[in-house]
């Protein structure tokens, strides 16, 4: 199920620190669906970011721009 969402909705908008597969879990969660079928999507996207995360210490999706040197002060 988690990957015909992904595959679906190739352009779904993310949030930069939980990635494609946390941002799915979250939204599952707060819709809290009645469907055992969307609920185990969102149990399984969970995994998939908790598993990314202790494998690779990132999760993966859209980068969070990282910002160096000295800001100007206005």
């Amino acid at each position: 199920m988690l990957g015909f969402i992904t595959k679906t909705f190739p352009t779904l908008p993310t949030v930069p620190l939980l990635g494609r597969a946390g941002t799915i879990a979250l939204a599952v969660y707060f819709l809290k669906p009645k469907m055992g079928l969307l609920q185990d999507a969102g149990i399984a996207a969970a995994a998939i970011a908790g598993n990314e995360l202790a494998a690779k210490g990132s999760i993966s999706g859209d980068v969070v721009p990282q910002i160096s040197g000295i800001a100007s002060q206005v």
